[in-house]
């Protein structure tokens, strides 16, 4: 006979953040590129320069703004693709998926933690970390619940 799992309410939604995580990643992906795009095609070198100047920063880097901005777009879409992956797997109870998750989730509120104590932001980027880290935990107590360690780890035989 065929065994089951039920998914529980945890693990949904985590699922569904993932989701909403993906379409996040897709759209800044695509605006990445399109204004890659933009301003390798446009060629306003010295327009380019001069934002550079008033930002403070080196002016030898105009050239490669545009294909850095591509770049970083097709690094976004892979993000967007591993989000989706993730969404799919943990859906289907892959505790694989929900190690590898982890490992992320762990990694990125590490990171949060140290650019706050070792950098000098300003408070929209402090909140902005605050509530990721926010968020992260909790996933990782959405992933490990006793209800999702029943799902990832137990399979229930489906009643006839």
């Amino acid at each position: 006979m065929a065994e089951t799992r039920n998914r529980p309410g945890a693990v949904t939604i985590v699922v569904v953040l993932l989701w909403i995580s993906f379409a996040v990643w897709l759209i800044t992906a695509i605006a990445a590129v399109f204004t890659g795009t933009g301003l390798t095609a446009a060629g306003d070198i010295q327009q380019i320069e001069a934002e550079l100047e008033k930002l403070g920063l080196p002016t030898a880097w105009a050239p490669a703004i545009g294909p850095t901005f591509l770049v970083i777009g097709g690094v976004l879409l892979i993000f967007a693709i591993l989000s989706a992956l993730f969404a799919v797997f943990i859906g289907k109870g892959s505790n694989v998926a929900r190690i590898l998750l982890t490992i992320i989730v762990a990694f990125r509120i590490v990171s949060a933690l140290s650019s706050l104590l070792a950098t000098d932001l300003n408070f929209g980027l402090i909140i902005s970390a605050v509530i990721s880290v926010g968020i992260d935990i909790v996933i990782l107590f959405l992933l490990y619940n006793a209800e999702s360690n029943k799902f990832f780890t137990d399979q229930v035989r489906a009643t006839p």
